[in-house]
């Protein structure tokens, strides 16, 4: 059972009008109005490009039970109204309050420029198997994302996981202030969000913070990334994973190619010479580390590598994150849309060419949020493009950075992109039998393979 507003709310000092003292906090916090499902909280928080308070009305008409809205807002709602100083903050504070008060046995937390969700529910798979657990809905690696996992949070909760993004200096410090982790898991260090941080020192900076918590007592990182390496070589409760012989746990793949539609490498414990082979439907060796990163910390939490594997073999790709979708025997689409940044990409690209096969299509949106850098980045990953049947480029930056060539293909949109798309496949079965589609989830490629799944399926 959740609190009352009363109890709730008197954690951090605030008065409950008495006609609503005694209704349940809702098990479920959104911030957007489209989200809301009947029996929600709304919480209308104030951004740089819209007000959440206009969007009152539709949550109501969506079945909001609840608003919490900034104090002095003129606001007309049908359902009971909180009015709060800083709704994001104190929030977030009550979360804090209420997780302290929950006394949960482990706070994981989840940061790094890339596969913070495929880890994230990779682990769910992994620690679900023994514990009673509580996890985001979806990418809610926010300050309010957090809150309203733990504010959704079960009483039994044994662990919580947490997923800690950030796109600028002090996001992770504030998440780590509010929901102190006792485990840390770090993927990568990559240039991300470089508008932001301005160069990838400042990135490795800020993912650090997390491991400033006052009551962290293990580390789970990447090995195989240069910047955690060296971070973490003289840090004793880390525990290293990836394909450097020198990690704890070691990863082992004994295939050449990238075979469909699935996943397979062995993984060994180096100080007990345990090891178990994993294999899960999803696209790319790149994506042993996240798989990898949740085995060691369910070994970490006592439970055996076996266990671990046999747990993953039920892991399916989330869309837009390495979801392979399967025609028939010589025909896929690989649904990597969500995000990009240099080293996904380029990971993706080189899984695509180590697949044997000939008409190669990709359908490459350009990488969003790199600062000064951008074009550079994006010149970069031309030599991964040469086996390829078609290759198209959507947004300017591609532009600035490819030379043309008769197989390329530049658009502004992903609907111009589709529209190309559709012509080649129209050319016959022969014409293509594998596509790629990754890009800033910004420029909207989910709507490519949306699209493409339904004309092909």
């Amino acid at each position: 059972m959740n609190m009352t507003l009363k109890n709730l709310f008197a954690l951090i000092d605030k008065e409950i009008p008495e006609e609503i003292s005694s209704m349940e906090f809702p098990s479920h916090l959104a911030t957007d109005s489209r989200d809301v499902k009947p029996g929600d909280a709304f919480v209308a928080l104030e951004g740089e490009k819209t007000d959440g308070h206009k969007f009152i009305p539709q949550a109501i008409s969506n079945g909001a039970a609840l608003i919490i809205a900034k104090a002095g807002k003129e606001i007309k709602a049908s359902v009971p109204v909180i009015e709060l100083e800083e709704p994001e903050r104190d929030l977030a504070l009550l979360a804090a309050k209420k997780l302290r008060a929950h006394q949960v046995n482990e706070v994981i937390a989840i940061t790094g420029s890339v596969g913070k969700t495929t880890t994230r529910s990779a682990l769910q798979l992994v620690l679900g198997k023994k514990f009673k657990l509580h996890a985001p809905e979806r990418s809610f690696n926010t300050l309010i994302g957090c809150t309203a996992t733990i504010m959704a949070m079960p009483l039994e909760t044994e662990i919580l996981i947490l997923e800690f993004g950030a796109n600028k200096p002090g996001e992770i410090s504030e998440l780590r202030d509010y929901f102190p982790p006792t485990m840390a898991i770090l993927t990568a260090v990559a240039p991300v969000h470089l508008e932001g941080f301005k160069d990838i020192e400042g990135v490795l900076r800020e993912k650090l913070e997390i491991i400033n918590s006052p009551v962290i007592t293990s580390i789970v990182y990447n090995n195989d990334n240069e910047y955690l390496n060296e971070a973490f070589k003289y840090v004793v409760k880390s525990m290293g994973v990836g394909e450097n012989k020198d990690a704890d746990f070691v990863i082992s793949h004994d295939t050449s190619t990238y075979r469909l539609p699935e996943l397979s490498f062995v993984l060994a414990h180096r100080p007990t010479q345990e090891i178990a082979r994993i294999t899960a439907k999803i696209w790319g060796r790149h994506n042993a580390l996240p798989l990898a990163l949740a085995a060691a910390t369910g070994h970490e939490l006592g439970m055996s590598l076996q266990e671990c594997a046999d747990a993953l073999g039920d892991f399916h790709a989330l869309p837009g994150r390495g979801r392979i979708i399967i025609f028939d025997e010589s025909h896929f689409l690989v649904d990597d849309s969500y995000n990009a940044n240099p080293a996904s990409m380029s990971a993706s690209l080189e899984t695509f060419d180590s697949v044997k096969i000939s008409g190669k299509i990709a359908i490459l949106g350009e990488m969003r949020e790199l600062g000064e850098d951008s074009v550079k980045y994006h010149a970069e990953l031309e030599a991964l493009l040469e086996d390829l049947e078609h290759v198209i480029f959507v947004g300017g930056l591609w532009r600035e950075a490819i030379p043309g060539k008769a197989n390329y293909i530049f658009a502004d949109t992903w609907e111009e992109a589709l529209a190309e798309a559709e012509k080649i496949i129209e050319l016959g079965q022969d014409s293509w039998h594998g596509i790629l589609v990754k890009g800033s989830h910004s420029i909207g490629l989910e709507n490519v393979v949306k699209a493409l799944e339904e004309k092909l399926s």
